[in-house]
């Protein structure tokens, strides 16, 4: 089975909040994050109070505790922006060059624009569907990212992804209702 599309902005951006919403590092970073500068301010105003700096005591105390509910907003469009940057830094020149993927049980051809590889499936670890995109993720940390919409048989390309993990014994996971948060 062979299939052709490009990648874009939106695509790698996705395929990054989705790694980042599934490592326990992130997850405990994003959480401390969240509540520590809270601690922070409430400790402030608790101190503008024994100077007797009430106004200064009130404004601190309220932004601690308004501070967790409007973070997770601002966390989110951050990290959006950082992998963003990131693809316009390192890939922006790969986003016009049509990728050809062909599977077969031992290989996996991959071509993109003069480059060529060919991947050993046994080197292939889950394949994770989300509700616009397929990840390959790969030993080594690298990934195949093939988003559902630019693939024009993309019903025989998740059976064919599921056969092969099937035959590799390895995780296919579908998680349709995931978004970024």
């Amino acid at each position: 089975m062979t299939i052709n599309f490009k990648i874009d902005e939106d695509d790698f951006v996705t395929h990054q909040l989705y790694i980042a919403s599934k490592s326990d590092r992130i997850k405990k970073t994003r959480q401390r994050n969240r509540w520590l500068l809270s601690i922070v301010y409430i400790l402030l105003g608790l101190f503008f109070i024994s100077i007797e700096s009430y106004s200064s005591s009130f404004l601190f105390m309220v932004l601690g505790m308004l501070r967790p509910l409007y973070y997770p907003f601002f966390e989110k469009r951050r990290y959006v922006k950082h992998y963003k940057s990131l693809f316009k830094e390192n890939f922006v020149n790969k986003s016009d060059s049509i990728v050809t993927l062909e599977f077969d049980n031992d290989f996996i051809f991959v071509k993109e624009g003069k480059s060529e590889s060919k991947v050993h499936t046994s080197e292939i670890m889950e394949i994770n569907e989300i509700l616009t995109m397929i990840f390959i993720k790969l030993k080594g940390g690298q990934s195949l990212l093939l988003p559902k919409n630019k693939i024009e048989n993309i019903e025989s390309l998740k059976t064919r992804l599921q056969e092969l993990a099937v035959f590799l014994k390895i995780n296919y996971s579908i998680d349709e209702k995931w978004a970024w948060k």
